[in-house]
This record gives structure tokens, sequence and C-alpha cells, in this order.
């Protein structure tokens, strides 16, 4: 059962959603702004999606966004995209809540403002009951299967953020079809850790996962490495042997790097999606396969293409539709802490730090203790059978202004580089009030950045730079005013709600802390929603 908010001046969709629906929850419908205010303070983080309609023939006092001096042009616009001001209004307070846009006007081109405002989904009703609950239901059950979906899977950290739930729910459904996928995102993004333990594991399959690094394999070896060889069809080739896509028969085949591959390799590649069958260097005879093929690249494959350094029928084959981008760390501000948390854990799988914390227990005489990362400023009570690792809110800090240009790889590094330092330095030291808090200090963490290569000035020397969407507006100073809440937004993030820092920052002067905040509020940014995402 989900619990779903409707926001719509009409009660068609309402009660469309109750008949063929009946095991959901809905509330509303809110016929404006006002009243879905009012019903999401009420319901809090009860509700799993937003179904939000985009027409609204309301009285114009009820209109949102609505210009003082609008003549009944202006008027009627704004009701045929309230529910587009309605939306940029609820991301300010809820950025991470799911919404699908509805309507029944085909005249209405939903999808780039959907892709502009974070809409989960969108959807043209056919005024057909059947179709339109069928469409809808597909589209609330796959949102809620994400938003409920496990934060932590195995070595994967998925996290709370709606971007990350989305990808684990396309992922999902493609890891049971037939067709490649390809894994799109920077280095250290985990690309090689979810196609092994999430797409081969949701696949059904039951061979092996066989997983190469292209960007390993000399050239001229890679065909042979891929496809297997005869003996003497090579200078060093003393025996017949079986290519990656043999070993994976029946399982999974990994090919990170894609982009490197080389072109006879490519020429193969195309053959064995073309026909599932490979033909090893030298041999004559086609043996079938049937592998689910991932490749995974940090570099832009249509661009290749477009420069001829990949082919064009190739990369059609490997299904750019089947493409799934994960995002860089500075994207994850939400998940920082709890990954901390997720970090602690895989560290300690490690023999020298579970060493390090077993002397510490001993000396401090502390029994058998799990450890438990705690963040912010204030000190955790004592809990038996825990050992606290705290994460004052400076380190905090510390962790989200760092750019992270090894993505999660760097952040569990230097995790698991900090456990190591404190717990050493620890188990020397005697006696303490409260042996059962261990404190990640943020000297340490600002020393172990800098000596990684992080440029960890107060504030980087070309100034701080955050990524905007400039959407149109009615007026120039309502566009600016939607640019300043961006920012401000991924300030308060990177600074841990703290006014003091940002002041610093855009004023140069924490004494200004106060006039920060005062603009806050007339950007209509809600600090209490906001800290609730930190």
């Amino acid at each position: 059962m989900a619990d779903i908010l409707v926001i719509d001046d009409q009660d068609r969709y309402t009660e469309l959603c109750r008949r063929a629906m009946p095991e959901n929850e809905y509330h509303g419908p809110a016929r404006s702004w006002r009243e879905a205010q009012a019903l999401l303070k009420s319901q809090g983080r009860r509700l799993d999606l937003v179904l939000l309609d985009v027409h609204f023939d309301i009285p114009t006092e009820d209109l949102l966004a609505l210009p003082e001096d609008a003549d009944e042009r202006a008027v009627e616009g704004c009701r045929r995209r309230q529910g587009l001001h309605i939306l940029e209004a609820l991301r300010k307070g809820h950025p991470d809540l799911p919404v699908i846009l509805m309507t029944a006007r085909d005249d209405l081109a939903l999808e780039k403002p959907a892709e502009e405002l974070e809409a989960q989904e969108y959807t043209y009703f056919l005024d057909d009951d059947y179709v339109d609950a069928h469409a809808l239901r597909a589209q609330i059950e796959g949102i809620v299967r994400a938003r409920r979906g496990r934060e932590r899977e195995g070595p994967i950290y998925w996290g709370r953020g709606l971007k990350m739930r989305r990808i684990r729910a396309q992922l999902q459904t493609l890891a049971r079809g037939r067709l490649p996928i390809i894994l799109r995102g920077p280095t250290g993004t985990g690309k090689s850790l979810i196609a092994r333990y999430f797409v081969h594991a949701h696949s059904g399959r039951r061979g092996r996962f066989v997983a190469v690094d292209l960007s390993t394999l000399p050239r001229e070896l890679m065909g042979a490495h891929l496809f297997g060889s005869v003996r003497g069809s090579y200078t060093g080739s003393v025996a017949d042997r079986k290519g990656a896509f043999e070993e994976a028969d029946g399982g999974t085949l990994f090919l990170d790097e894609i982009g490197n591959l080389s072109d006879e390799a490519q020429k193969m590649l195309l053959t064995v999606l073309q026909e599932g069958t490979v033909t090893r260097i030298g041999d004559v005879r086609e043996r079938k396969v049937d592998v689910k093929l991932v490749v995974a690249t940090n570099e832009d494959l249509p661009t290749m293409v477009r420069e001829g350094r990949f082919r064009s029928d190739l990369y059609m084959r490997l299904n750019p539709a089947c493409t799934v981008a994960l995002p860089p760390l500075a994207d994850r501000q939400v998940d920082l802490g709890r990954l901390v948390e997720f970090c602690v854990e895989r560290s300690l799988d490690g023999p020298y730090l579970r060493e390090l914390v077993d002397q510490y227990r001993e000396r401090h005489e502390l029994g058998d203790v799990a450890l438990k990362a705690s963040t912010g400023s204030s000190v955790p009570e004592a809990r038996e059978g825990v050992l606290w690792l705290l994460l004052p809110k400076k380190s905090l800090v510390l962790l989200r202004q760092h750019r992270w240009p090894g993505n999660l790889r760097e952040f569990q590094m230097t995790v698991e580089n900090a456990l190591v330092f404190t717990f050493a330095e620890l188990v020397q030291v005697t006696g303490g009030q409260r042996p059962d808090i261990v404190q990640l200090r943020p000297k340490l963490l600002r020393d172990l950045l800098r000596h990684a290569g992080a440029d960890l000035p107060d504030t980087p020397s070309d100034g701080w730079r955050f990524e905007v969407c400039v959407r149109a507006d009615e007026t120039l100073n309502k566009v600016s005013a939607d640019v300043e809440r961006q920012y401000f937004t991924a300030l308060f993030s990177v600074h841990g709600g703290d006014f003091r820092e940002m002041a610093r920052v855009l004023m140069n002067d924490p004494d200004c802390a106060r006039k920060v905040q005062l603009r806050f509020n007339q950007l209509g940014l809600k600090v209490r929603e906001l800290r609730k995402h930190l």
C-alpha cells in the first residue's frame, strides 16, 4: 500500500485511482497549492508520491505565480500551467518526493518541464478508464518499488536520493531482459560492483560472471581474449583456449572501458551480438553463446561515434536506450552522512582495522560491541553493545565540500584511512570519560584530503561552482530569483546548514549570517525542510 497525495482541481483522477487501485491510501484532492501545502505539512514523510494535474480551472485568487497586473490571456496561461508552478514550489521543500504529472490535454507538452523540474513520470490520459488506470498503475508501482527499495545491497550503497533509487528500479527491469546494458559514469562510481552484485544477481542466470577490463589488454590480443583462439593462430598461441564470451556462456559478461575496444574487436563483437555465436581466432567453427552483456565507460560514446572512434552500428547494437548514467558522488549530498556508516561497515571487513578495533575494545574493557556512526554536533547517548564513531558537524562539512574526483572509491579509501589513523592513535591512550565514543577529528580529515592532492582552502581559489538550471518565466526578476534559490540551496547543503559559513562565502564576513538567513526567507526557502535532507 502507498500513501498518495492527489493535487487536482477535479475528482476524476482521484475516483479513477480509488476504483482501480483501492489498496492505496489517497489524500486529497487538493484543489490548489495552498490546500496542497496543508496536506504536505500534515502527512509529512508518510507520502510515497504525488499525482499532480497540470491544468487548473480555479479562481484567480487561488492561482500560484500569477502576476499582479495579469490580463485575461495571462490568467488563462497560468491556469494551463498551474501544475508546473505547483511542482516548482513543491521541489523547494520536498526535492526527493516523486511526482507524476497528469493531463488529458495533448496540446500541453510535458516532456521538457518534467525533466527540468524533476518529475518522476508524466502521463497523457486517453479518456479511457481501463487504459488510463493500467498505465498509471504501472507508473505508481514502479515508483513505490524504487522508493522503498533497500538503501544498501552487499557492497552497493544506493542511498535515499531519488536519482539513485530511480536507477536501481531501472536496472532491476533491464537485468531481467536479454538486451545489453551500458553503464556510463565517472571513474569510481561503482559500475563494476553494480554489474557483478546487482545486474548479474537479478538476471536469473546460473552461469558465471566474467569481467574484462579492456584498458589493461594489449589491443592486438583483445580479440583472442574475448573470443578465444586455436593453437598456432598467433605467436605464442600453444593451445586452444576459450575466450571471455565462452567462459560467460549462460551468465553475464562485463566489459569495462568499452571505448578502448580495438577496431578489429569491435567488428567481431558486432558479429557476436548479431548472430549469437563466436568464432575463435584462427578457427572457422561457430559456437553458440548466450550471454548477458554489460559494458561500462566513462567516455561519451555518441561523441566517439561522431569522431569515428567507435562503430555506429556496434553502438546501435549495444542499445543506447538501455544506457544507465551513474551520478558522481558530488551529486549525492543527501547520502554522505549515512554513506560514512556504510563505509565503516565495509572497512571493518579488512583484517588490519578489525585488529585495531579489537585492541581498542580490550584496552577499554568494552566487551563485544558493534561500531556505529553518528553524525552531527550532539554527542550520542551511551548504549550497551555500541561503540560510537562520531563524525562532528565540521568533519561532515569537509566531506561535503570536497569534490571527490575519485567518487565512491576515493570516499571509501578516505574513511578507511581516517579509521586506521584514529584507532592506531587511540590504542596507545588509556583513560577517558567516554571510551564508547571515537571521534573522527576535522583536522585528520583535512590532512588526509590534502595529502591525497585535494585543494582544500577555506574557499576554492576560483570560487564555488554549482550547476543551476535556467528556466523561462514571466519576468527576469523571477528567473533570477529561481537561480538564486538553486545556488543558496546548494551552499546550504555543502556547509551543513551553517549560515555563518555561507555568509563567509557570499559576503566574506561570517557575522553577516543573519542577512543570509533573511534572504533565505525572502526567497521562500524553508530551513526546517532543507535540514531534513542534510
